[in-house]
């Protein structure tokens, strides 16, 4: 017996209000995941509607059908995006804030004290 709860049981699917109706947006599937990353690591380009149907899944043919503005599709894929590389927290501001740079920079991890000192020469750092 597996002590493991079923991934689906444990997954939070990200759920969008788009003009009073709720867009469950589905888990990035494997190969999506890879294309994606390619993009955001800058080795592969991909256009608009690729990239939309690569993050929203079906999703973004439900959004055309009903014919949802291209900035709430815009948003919808930036917030995606954000919770499959960043997590809910960032995929939560992307959407409050439309990818505002000072709401998330507030969410970027800091780095700790050690890190934040100075990287100077050990015989720098000596006295005479």
């Amino acid at each position: 017996m597996s002590t493991f709860s079923d991934f689906n049981e444990l997954y939070d699917p990200l759920v969008l209000p788009i003009n009073g109706k709720q867009y469950t947006i589905p888990p990035v599937s494997f190969d999506a995941g890879v294309k994606i990353n390619g993009i955001v690591d800058g080795a592969e380009k991909l256009g608009d509607e690729e990239f939309f149907r690569l993050i929203l899944g079906d999703v973004f043919e439900q959004m055309l059908t009903d014919k949802v503005p291209s900035a709430a599709i815009t948003r919808a894929a930036q917030t995606a995006l954000a919770d499959f590389k960043y997590g809910r927290g960032m995929a939560e501001t992307m959407w409050k804030t439309g990818g505002d740079p000072k709401a998330v920079e507030s969410l970027a991890p800091k780095p700790n004290r050690a890190a934040r000192r100075s990287k100077g020469t050990a015989a720098a750092n000596k006295t005479p």
